[in-house]
């Protein structure tokens, strides 16, 4: 695949140089999206002594991956550097690593193979389902201990570079943390927060593609800059694991950001900044900044934002930049469990926002909603429907209401990670339900996440080591509903059953070496007052 692309860096590929294969296990059009990847290829490419190259998915599954920048084999690498961002990156990884005729179980690696690095928000999480993928995970955000990883990564071999790296704050080894049956036998490792992301690596150049317009090689957001406002978030919505990894939310003030935006127009070409953050708007300068964006001359696109962050000045920014869907994220119509949830909105707050941005000009809204919470009842999904009905009635009168119905997904170091979900038949006929309800609305467009992928997903966000050979096992096949129940029933378990288990708040959970800012018992205080809130 050769693809014209400004700012890719191509180094000399010299005996001296240390190799780093910078994986993501996804197509070029998803990965060259990720502001992750744009982060860790320049800051590993700006080590002199250094080699990174990109490995992606290629788009025909009967070749290989290689590197982008000289076509190298995974083999040729001395370290594999892997970026898992979601839970279902661990299969495609495993397929990655089966198609390079890389064995993907630690145990069963030489010493002169590559060593594996896996990071990322999944794993930080809980790394349990893929506790032998790596030789190493690293845990949080890479900024902090980017020298000390440098240092350990010079280090001759590959054990020496082991040794070295399993001191350094936030990362877990093989034989160093865990042994060959998943037992515990080191420190606690805690995740690294970074504190001020003003003054960390950022980079300013950034790769490019050029003449992809209409491929399947386009960036998701065609040829933009990719603007990092802040990390973490402080809110805590109780479903939601970066509110409770990645607490407290760290910022960039305005002065950084409008140097990057300057430097940035220097060295790049593009037509639009996204704008990357989980908390976007709580810095109460978004709006300066997006002024100051469109000032430059380019488009704006930016995520979701909470209702009450939402002011005129920026709706007025966000439409001179071109900006044409408003994205809220809701949850659900019901105010009592929103405030529950800890998603701090009344439903006046919303009406407001949506008043604001339809006599502004806004004619397309997005709505993220989520069902089947702890505790809900009929009830819920009424309040809900009237909710939206109310919205399209009082609000947004004409245009597209695009709204993303997806069931409660419990996730590992969150309050919810007590909880069970709905089973599959449950959430389809739940579904069913919306659908009936919402298709009643004029101009609605409804998209639904599959009950089974949801379950598949709340395996690899809560299960622990022993569901590992099964991952790799669909890891050789097509990751698939039917591969799943297959290789599950072959382990004497059932997909059905996977959504209805669920974990007390006594028990050791596979996560629990792992700490973070907000400790277990933060966890369960909240589970407990969201119970109590909700009288269940």
């Amino acid at each position: 695949m050769l693809i014209k692309e400004l700012n890719a860096i191509r180094k000399d590929w010299t005996f001296e140089k240390i190799k780093i294969g910078l994986v993501y296990p996804n197509t070029y059009r998803v990965a060259m999206t990720s502001l992750g990847v744009q982060l860790l290829y320049f800051l590993f490419n700006s080590w002199e002594n250094f080699i990174c190259e990109r490995i992606f998915k290629p788009l025909n599954p009967n070749i290989p991956p290689y590197s982008l920048e000289n076509q190298k084999k995974l083999s040729d690498f001395d370290i594999l550097a892997i970026s898992c961002q979601f839970e279902h990156d661990y299969i495609q990884t495993m397929n990655l690593l089966y198609k390079a005729n890389f064995e993907p179980d630690v145990r069963k690696r030489k010493e002169e193979d590559p060593l594996v690095i896996i990071g990322g928000p999944s794993v930080t999480a809980n790394p349990a389902p893929v506790l032998f993928l790596p030789d190493v995970f690293f845990l949080g955000d890479l900024e902090p201990i980017s020298d000390k990883l440098r240092s350990a990564l010079e280090r001759k071999s590959k054990k020496e570079r082991i040794e070295s790296l399993v001191s350094i704050p936030g990362i877990m080894g093989y034989n160093y943390h865990y042994n060959e049956e998943g037992n515990w036998i080191g420190e606690k490792v805690e995740s690294v927060k970074i504190k001020d992301l003003s003054n960390s690596f950022y980079p300013i150049k950034q790769i490019i593609p050029e003449d992809v317009k209409g491929t399947k090689n386009e960036p998701i957001f065609g040829k933009a800059f990719y603007l990092e406002t802040d990390r973490g978030c402080s809110e805590r919505c109780m479903f939601c694991f970066v509110g409770h990894c990645r607490f407290p939310r760290a910022g960039r003030n305005y002065e950084n950001l409008t140097k990057i935006i300057d430097k940035a127009s220097e060295v790049n070409v593009f037509d639009k900044v996204v704008i990357y953050g989980s908390a976007i708007a709580q810095s109460g300068k978004l709006s300066k900044l997006v002024e100051y964006i469109v000032s430059k001359g380019y488009e704006v696109s930016c995520s979701s934002f909470r209702a009450d962050y939402i002011t005129e000045e920026l709706l007025k920014a966000l439409k001179n930049g071109k900006q044409r869907t408003l994205a809220l994220a809701p949850e659900t119509g019901d105010e009592h469990l929103r405030l529950a949830l800890n998603k701090r909105m009344s439903n006046e707050s919303i009406f407001s926002s949506l008043k604001l941005a339809w006599d502004l000009g806004f004619r397309k809204l997005k709505l993220y909603m989520i069902y089947g919470f702890p505790c809900e009842t009929e009830e819920t999904k009424e309040v809900s429907v009237n909710f939206i009905k109310s919205i399209r009635e009082k609000f947004f009168t004409t245009g597209k209401i695009s709204i993303s119905m997806n069931q409660l997904i419990t996730k590992a170091h969150t309050p919810f990670q007590f909880t069970k979900m709905l089973d599959i038949r449950e959430s389809k006929e739940t579904q069913k339900w919306f659908k009936k309800s919402l298709y009643q609305i004029k101009n609605i467009d409804l998209s639904l996440y599959e009950p089974e992928w949801a379950v598949i997903q709340r395996i690899l966000s809560l299960r622990d080591h022993n569901y590992f050979p099964a991952l790799l096992q669909i890891g050789k096949m097509r990751n698939t509903i039917g591969n799943w129940k297959k290789i599950l029933k072959n382990e004497n378990k059932q997909l059905s059953d996977e959504a209805t288990w669920n974990y007390s708040i006594n028990d050791t959970l596979p996560w629990d070496n792992i700490t973070h800012i907000l400790g277990k018992e933060n966890l369960i205080q909240s589970y407990r007052k969201y119970r109590e809130q909700m009288e269940c």
